[in-house]
């Protein structure tokens, strides 16, 4: 499902609880948000995506049309590869997991979402069982790192940095920390195309292009301001002394 911009806090009275206190930005994957699309006390219904965050730094600047494609050429071929398009999971409405950005900083593995359909049969055990088993076959996760307690349901979009308290995002993966699994590499740089060559759309391709440019020339600045900040710094060590009349 494609996610909803939440509603307006617009909608909520005075004296009534704060959107946060409605729909908290997280849940643990034991616990349900409330359906999309319904309401509660008068307020919309927020989409909720299921999912192990990443963290990469600036992953929104890193190629971020090519999540899409990368997920119809590689997921949803393995997806059926490996048995899984079935009518057992349609009924009980488990789809195939994708990649979204979440935020500035990380990739969200989604497994599930809040779609009113959905949420019944994963009140189950087995289903849930059965969703863990599948997502770590379709993306090739450790069970290890991408454990069941990691699972968080993710309020869309990402809210922002206006929250009375922190939020705390548990991670699978972080780039600072871990060496990223290959196929997260690929994907952010774009080299998987070479394994899966994909025509992209002129619209597409363009935009591709322009964000590819964009990081070499974030780069190239950085590069830019530090070779002069080394050279200022060596500079003043290095100065001449007057010469003596």
């Amino acid at each position: 499902m494609t996610p909803m911009a939440p509603a307006e806090v617009s909608q909520l009275k005075d004296g009534a609880p704060t959107y946060d206190e409605l729909f908290h930005p997280t849940y643990r994957f034991d616990e349900m948000p409330s359906p999309w699309p319904m309401s509660k006390q008068g307020v919309d219904t927020p989409s909720y995506m299921l999912g192990w965050l990443i963290r990469v730094k600036r992953t929104c600047l890193r190629v971020p049309s090519d999540y899409g494609p990368w997920s119809n050429a590689v997921v949803l071929p393995r997806w059926a590869e490996l048995g899984f398009d079935t009518q057992e999971n349609r009924r009980d409405g488990i789809t195939p997991p994708d990649v979204r950005l979440y935020g500035n900083h990380h990739i969200l593995l989604t497994i599930a979402d809040n779609f009113y359909k959905s949420l019944p049969p994963m009140r189950r055990p087995e289903v849930r069982e059965r969703l863990l088993r599948q997502a770590w076959e379709v993306f090739g996760l450790n069970p290890k790192h991408a454990k069941a307690e990691k699972l968080r349901w993710f309020r869309f979009p990402a809210p922002r940095n206006t929250l009375k308290k922190p939020v705390t995002y548990p991670h699978i993966y972080c780039e600072e920390i871990h060496v990223l699994p290959e196929w997260i590499t690929e994907m952010l740089d774009g080299s998987w195309k070479k394994r899966i060559p994909l025509k992209l759309t002129p619209g597409a391709q363009r935009m591709y292009d322009w964000q590819r440019e964009y990081v070499a020339r974030l780069e190239a600045n950085k590069g830019q301001q530090q070779k002069g900040a080394d050279a200022s710094g060596s500079s003043g060590s290095t100065m001449n002394e007057p010469s003596k009349s």
